[in-house]
């Protein structure tokens, strides 16, 4: 069995880094950027040991908090099965005082600390990984009992996405990105830029246009820094969840035309009654485009029934993300499988998941 941590931190360059310094060590990793995916992760999984940054938002696009890095620090701790997994906080300049590693270690439970950016001599990241694993029996893979079996699912590019608009928020492939209508200058800037020309092309605006249609006083000047910031962030949320690299101009192109959508992004309206959560169970009465008389089962159905024979449950996001197809489309494929009776939705509608269904064998009776 190998090593596997939980890495936190809301820094995409930061994640990347350390990824790779896991990888150097044989290490796997799952990287996520908030507290509230973390929580998510480390109820599900177990892991080898934790990398957290202190100052994490709680969710995407809230601001980061020291005090979030320390109630996920507490709540890990004190979760079931990590009782006694090495808890390693990263730091960055200006945060790392005596005081706060007093407080961090022996307050809360974490076994170590190292600063930001990471040093590549003296007290490293991967020595402090090393020291961490001995200290608490793990220093061979196979004493990391606590661990349990995990895909290590490669990184796939971000080829296309259904960008969702609700009232209460926007979701990018089934993630948050922004919140409600007029909440925040990224979801004003997102709003004005859905739109398509006559030519089905999205529009395009100046900083300058855009500063005026959204009433931003600061001027272009508030534009850049919001989407620079949104473009940062979105990469982060996509890498940590659906295991997707993005680039920072894969959803919004600047430039020539000016601020604009790209062609890998598909907008829909999330408030329309047909469509559903990510995770939300199916209901084939409700999908306009489906018909199981007709639609063959094809290799992404094979992969689904595949994972569920071998225990693998699947939510709606990871469909999407195995295959880069919008909701709607891994809607219709677990749609079709639920209607022929070969799998079954479990649990509540957004944390439940699939499972095969086994067939019902029949109980003969001997009168």
């Amino acid at each position: 069995m190998k090593y596997h941590a939980l890495v936190i931190d809301d820094s995409p360059d930061i994640l990347e880094d350390v990824k790779g310094r896991l990888e150097s060590l044989g290490h796997t990793c799952d990287c996520v950027g908030s507290q509230k995916l973390a929580q998510e992760k480390a109820a599900s999984n177990g892991y080898s040991y934790v990398l957290l940054d202190l100052e994490i938002p709680f969710s995407f696009g809230k601001p980061s908090m020291q005090q979030c890095g320390k109630n996920l620090l507490k709540e890990i701790k004190a979760t079931r099965g990590h009782e006694d997994i090495p808890v390693i906080v990263m730091t960055s300049h200006g945060h790392d005082t005596s005081d706060l590693a007093t407080e961090v270690m022996r307050g809360n439970g974490a076994v170590d600390y190292v600063k930001k950016p990471f040093p590549n001599d003296g007290r490293t990241l991967e020595k402090a990984i090393e020291d961490a694993l001995a200290a608490s029996g793990r220093s061979r893979p196979g004493a990391a009992s606590q661990s349990e079996p995990y895909r290590d699912e490669p990184l796939q590019p971000f080829e296309e996405g259904e960008m969702a608009y609700f009232d209460d928020r926007i979701e990018l492939c089934g993630i948050k990105v922004c919140g409600a209508v007029g909440s925040t200058r990224i979801r004003k800037i997102l709003d004005e830029l859905r739109e398509k020309s006559d030519r089905g092309f999205y529009l395009a605006y100046s900083g300058s246009e855009l500063a005026k249609r959204i009433g931003c006083s600061v001027g272009e000047t508030g534009i850049a820094c919001a989407v620079k910031e949104f473009r940062t962030k979105i990469v982060g949320a996509l890498l940590g969840d659906l295991r997707i690299e993005v680039t920072r101009t894969d959803i919004i192109q600047s430039g020539g035309r000016g601020y604009r959508l790209t062609e890998k992004i598909t907008v829909v309206n999330g408030n329309d009654p047909v469509r559903d959560s990510v995770n939300e169970p199916d209901d084939p009465d409700l999908d306009p485009v489906y018909d199981p008389e007709n639609e063959q089962q094809d290799h992404r159905q094979e992969w689904i029934l595949s994972q569920l024979r071998d225990r693998h449950p699947l939510q709606k996001k990871e469909i999407m993300a195995q295959f880069k197809c919008s909701s709607s489309t891994a809607k219709r494929l677990l749609s079709d499988l639920k209607a022929k009776g070969h799998i079954e939705f479990v649990g509540a509608a957004k944390t439940g998941h699939y499972e095969f269904k086994k067939p019902v064998q029949a109980v003969s009776r001997t009168i």
